[in-house]
């Protein structure tokens, strides 16, 4: 086997230089004349020819191959050279991956982690920074000024440095007036000058009046610059106070994410090693039974150059059979047995007869082959096409009935109705999808006590569409509208409504991707949202009841929203749907929210009835609801959650 590889490098590297194929990155930089002298004799062929291709591949750059392509077969052939045989190899990895022999093959350090995104709990550092912003803020309002006061050392410290106009002789003060603080001396200048003396007034009552001016103003300027000076005081420790508690906390808060990060890399890092080590042991465990598993064909050949290819392997091959000749034509049978990778098993035939053949005459046949009819060729195959449009409609009528009569346990007779009507027009081609849908819902309730009650109202268009953008995603546009049909009431008041026809109606317009990886689920992301509020007659229904602001008949709130559908056929009779909404105002970001979550699970007893059962959930900010004190007394209003369930027995048709 060595011989071979000797053989097989010293082919290679001799096409290799021969032709030039290696050149120098630095022309004017030759082979040195010592390792010139090596090639024309080298002591081991097969060591130099490793050492010297390994010099070559690994020269920094030094040399490189013309051809990326020549790169491939000589790495192959000096890993054959420089590798083990595979059998030896594939040995020696079993006995690596016998259980319990290795823990861990490959391993990482946990500051290695390159995505951090996937580490759970993990605090990136733009997470860390807007806590650290917040603790500014939090640190800085805990503060009033009462709670930060300044020493009195501090205090007398910074007032003795204040420019105060020193008490003294205002004569002698005035005439050294480069010494005092400008600002006084410009204002008491001013102050003086204004002064207008009777032309009797002697110099001394001038002089003493001036003099009297100078304390006064004196007594007046050194009181502010107190004033101001204080003030300064207390800001720049208070200042510094401040820096030095939300510096400490921010060191603090630092510290923990450092050990928490910490904490959650090394967990992270231990579970994903085990991970990579238990894949890393099954791709190994494959590629080992891969190795052994791999077959070698082996070419037979007899006198006649007659030739038969065998496959050996490590496991049952087919055997084949082929004759043996001599030089007098002789033919032997021989049965070829596959005994292990490169090793084949010659067995002759039993009762084998040696029998000279004779030449036999040879007849040939020539058959006269005609062009099929050009008619043929021009039949086509009709390809059905069916219409883009597709129209779904189903509607039921269900009905709860109880019928009481001296009933010991109480309760009295109801009647529940509830009608529903859903309408699809969906048109799809190629890339484009146009969604159009209509929805409608009516249902009441009929007892003794309370009367007639109306339970569910709903009427809604919607209409979106969408042009493939890449994949299964869609750039799509989608408008919806949302009302009820007759007034609602806040049961047992029946006399004033709390909502009606368009009071409130909702007008949403979205732009955004939808996301179809099939026909039954869907879901809509749009980041720009228009949704309008109206309220038609404000004098039936209150507009503060659901967030307008006073006067206005017209709500307008831009914001993102997500929308999902999913139907799920969970047997041939049983079906879920559910959708879901959630919509959020930038005016108040995740502050004013809105959200629904739909449910409807039906049963179809037969062709014509079946079973529902609806649930509805809906918070919307917007919606007020009265909060009422423990004496009953109406104290405010909140948005609440609000909840529907409705389970009914009806008859249902489709098209």
């Amino acid at each position: 086997m060595m011989t071979a590889k000797k053989l097989i490098l010293s082919i290679l590297i001799a096409i290799v230089l021969s032709a030039g194929q290696l050149r120098a990155g630095n022309s004017d930089k030759l082979l040195p004349m010592m390792e010139q002298s090596q090639i024309n004799q080298p002591a081991d062929s097969l060591k130099w020819s490793v050492g010297f291709l390994h010099k070559l591949f690994y020269s920094c750059n030094e040399w490189y191959l013309n051809d990326d392509h020549f790169k491939k077969p000589i790495q192959g052939v000096l890993n054959y050279a420089e590798n083990d045989p595979l059998d030896t190899v594939v040995v020696n990895l079993r006995k690596l991956l016998k259980d319990g022999k290795v823990v861990y093959l490959i391993n990482r350090h946990p500051q290695d982690i390159r995505n951090l995104k996937d580490v759970p709990g993990y605090i990136s550092e733009d997470e860390m920074a807007k806590r650290i912003s917040g603790i500014r803020k939090d640190v800085f309002n805990s503060f009033n000024d009462s709670d930060i006061v300044v020493p009195m050392m501090i205090l007398e410290a910074g007032l003795a440095k204040a420019p105060h106009v020193p008490n003294g002789e205002p004569n002698i003060l005035l005439g050294k007036q480069k010494e005092l603080p400008p600002d006084f001396v410009k204002k008491l200048n001013l102050q003086i000058s204004a002064l207008r003396f009777p032309s009797n007034v002697t110099g001394f009552a001038m002089d003493s009046t001036i003099n009297q001016l100078f304390i006064n103003y004196r007594k007046i300027y050194n009181d502010s610059i107190q004033n101001r000076w204080r003030d300064k005081i207390n800001f720049n420790y208070r200042t510094n106070y401040i820096s030095e508690r939300t510096d400490l906390r921010i060191k603090e808060y630092k510290k923990s994410v450092e050990d928490q990060n910490a904490a959650q890399l090394a967990a992270y890092n231990e579970k994903t090693v085990g991970i990579i080590n238990d894949s890393l042991r099954i791709a190994l465990q494959y590629l080992a039974a891969h190795a052994e598993a791999d077959s070698m064909l082996i070419r037979l050949s007899n006198l006649n150059n007659e030739q038969t290819g065998l496959w050996t392997a490590n496991r049952t091959m087919k055997p084949l059979r082929m004759f043996m000749k001599n030089a007098q034509q002789d033919s032997l049978s021989v049965a070829l047995i596959n005994n292990g990778k490169g090793v084949v098993k010659l067995v002759i035939d039993d009762g084998v007869i040696l029998t000279r053949f004779s030449k036999k005459q040879n007849r040939y046949t020539t058959f006269e082959t005609k062009a099929p009819d050009k008619k043929l060729k021009k039949v086509e195959l009709k390809k059905i096409v069916l219409p883009p449009w597709t129209l779904i409609g189903n509607g039921s009528l269900g009905f709860t009935q109880t019928s009481l009569s001296n009933w010991a346990k109480g309760g009295e007779s109801s009647l529940l109705l509830l009608a529903i009507g859903k309408y699809n027009a969906n048109y799809s081609k190629d890339k484009v999808k146009w969604e159009n849908g209509a929805e409608f819902r009516y249902g009441i309730t009929q007892s003794k006590t309370t009367g007639l009650e109306k339970n569910d109202d709903k009427i809604e268009f919607q209409s979106r569409f969408g042009y493939q953008a890449f994949k299964k995603w869609y750039y799509s546009v989608e408008s919806d509208f949302r009302t009820q049909i007759a007034n609602g009431y806040a049961y047992p008041n029946k006399v004033n409504p709390i909502s009606a026809f368009m009071a409130p109606g909702y007008l949403t317009t979205s732009i955004g991707l939808d996301y179809k990886p099939n026909k039954d689920f869907s879901l809509f992301l749009s980041p720009i949202t228009s949704k309008t509020t109206y309220i038609r007659d404000t004098m039936l229904i209150s507009p503060l009841k659901y967030g307008f602001p006073p006067g206005a008949k017209k709500l307008w709130e831009p914001g993102l929203i997500i929308k999902s559908n999913w139907h799920l056929k969970i047997s041939d009779n049983i079906t879920y749907d559910t959708k879901g909404e959630f919509f959020d105002n930038y005016k108040d970001f995740f502050q004013k929210i809105s959200a629904e979550w739909d449910q409807t699970l039906i049963m179809q007893v037969n062709r014509f009835i079946n079973v529902r059962v609806m649930t509805m959930m809906i918070y919307d900010y917007n919606t007020k609801f009265p909060v009422v004190n423990a004496s009953g007394t109406v104290i405010g209003q909140k948005p609440k959650l609000q909840f529907e369930e409705l389970f009914t027995l009806g008859l249902v048709y489709k098209f």
